[in-house]
């Protein structure tokens, strides 16, 4: 029964509020049950592409040939003539692949930086020097103020250090293996070599860094269970 014009009377107002309670409590099961929610669902986290990838974005863009991947997945008879990379050796955000054709020697050295958002770039690849062949440890980037130690250049033989970074230059000292140094300048990209200054016990010169490493490279190729250093 209703008294004023569009208006409802006391009784009337009760049971239209008990009635609109049931059917919002009635709404809220049901949005319960099928998982709703008001606030919004995360958006997953893509997962991160493995180093492998840059190193087949870098064989995409400089070789002509097929990547692989892992050289201990190749498969006789169907993965001949690939490229392939192994892992052999981590260095804070640094990884260092040997790259090269399948069931064979690698060629060359590639350097992997991982960068800020977990990704991974190449900072490098160098060919192999066969006349460094005999030189162990990883050479990791060296930068001014680290210790390096000439390692493999062989008994009776020594490192030029010469007074400009130039094979022209006038050698200032020969210096043999195991000798210690720290780099003072650099480097500097001529001849197909790259120089730093390097300063140690009487004297003070520019060397290749083909027989420099860090103490730590040498001392990690020098365990018995050190990585191999070519690909299966």
């Amino acid at each position: 029964m209703r008294g004023r014009e569009g208006h409802a009377t006391r009784p009337e107002r009760s049971y239209m509020r008990h009635r609109l309670v049931a059917v919002l409590t009635i709404l809220a099961v049901a949005a319960a049950s099928c998982g709703g929610s008001s606030s919004p669902r995360a958006t997953p986290t893509p997962p991160t592409p493995p180093p492998e990838d840059a190193i087949r974005a870098w064989v995409a863009q400089n070789r002509n040939v097929d990547y692989l991947g892992d050289c201990a997945q190749a498969r006789p008879g169907v993965d001949v003539g690939k490229l392939c990379s192994t892992l052999v050796g981590t260095r804070g955000r640094l990884r260092a692949y040997h790259v090269g054709p399948t069931f064979s020697e690698y060629t060359a050295l590639a350097m992997l930086q991982q960068q800020p958002d977990d990704s991974w770039s190449v900072l490098s690849v160098t060919n192999r020097n066969p006349s460094a062949g005999g030189v162990p440890g990883i050479p990791w980037p060296l930068e001014v103020g680290d210790q390096v130690v000439v390692v493999g250049v062989g008994e009776g033989d020594c490192l030029s250090v010469r007074a400009q970074p130039t094979q022209a230059a006038q050698r200032q000292i020969c210096i043999p293996d195991g000798t210690t140094a720290i780099i003072q300048e650099g480097p500097v990209d001529a001849e197909t070599f790259r120089w730093w200054r390097i300063a140690g016990e009487g004297f003070d010169g520019w060397s290749v860094d083909t027989w420099l490493r860090l103490p730590e490279a040498i001392a990690q190729a020098l365990q018995p269970d050190a990585s191999p250093t070519a690909p299966p």
